[in-house]
């Protein structure tokens, strides 16, 4: 299939804010982005990639004409320079953006003003295991009369299944709470509506 000059363009023109795209996803907690919102948000982060390189080299004096890429967006000329500026300004703008969703910043603002009660976009399972908090946790596995006490290691979930890692491991009976041995680490898999998590009291 042949591409054309401006399609070879456009594609260029997106590579900034495809990599602030792939940055943010890989660090934030979010379902898994359709192709639509890929790109929506490649469009978007690549404006403000541009905006932020040009304003920056502008503000240096590297960059006497600040309308020149925009001007020549409709012609073939492929703006590399601006290209490569816009991709330097993407990595920052990737690792920003994804602090700003991972430590709530726009929520708690909107809490302080009083204009919402949203504690964010992932879900609650998500949420919970992320404060700061929550390190040491039991988990119970009451079908297999077993509690688990450790540290958080990792996690994950999918619609169907909730998964952890907990590392430094006591493994206790659950009815009567005897330990019954230890662990370095264990994986546990467990349906998403059959897991319960105890934070204990620190002391």
């Amino acid at each position: 299939m042949e591409v054309s000059e401006l399609t070879l363009k456009l594609i260029i023109i997106l590579t900034p804010g495809a990599i602030a795209s792939i940055i943010f996803e890989k660090l934030t907690i979010h379902k898994k982005w359709t192709s639509f919102q890929f790109i929506a948000n490649s469009i978007l982060f690549g404006g403000i990639s541009y905006l932020l390189a040009q304003l920056i080299f502008y503000s240096f004096g590297q960059d006497q004409n600040l309308t020149h890429f925009w001007s020549n967006l409709p012609s073939k000329e492929i703006p590399f320079n601006a290209v490569i500026k816009a991709i330097l300004a993407s990595i920052v703008i990737g690792f920003i953006c994804a602090g700003i969703d991972n430590l709530k910043i726009i929520n708690r603002i909107g809490k302080s003003l009083k204009l919402t009660t949203k504690y964010g976009d992932e879900n609650l399972y998500s949420y919970f295991l992320n404060a700061n908090n929550v390190n040491e946790v039991y988990i119970r596995d009451i079908n297999n009369n077993i509690t688990y006490h450790g540290i958080i290691s990792s996690f994950a979930e999918n619609t169907e299944f909730k998964e952890i890692v907990l590392q430094d491991v006591k493994v206790y009976d659950y009815t009567s709470s005897q330990f019954m041995y230890e662990l370095d680490k264990i994986y546990l898999s467990r349906p998403k509506d059959n897991i319960i998590i105890e934070v204990p009291f620190i002391i």
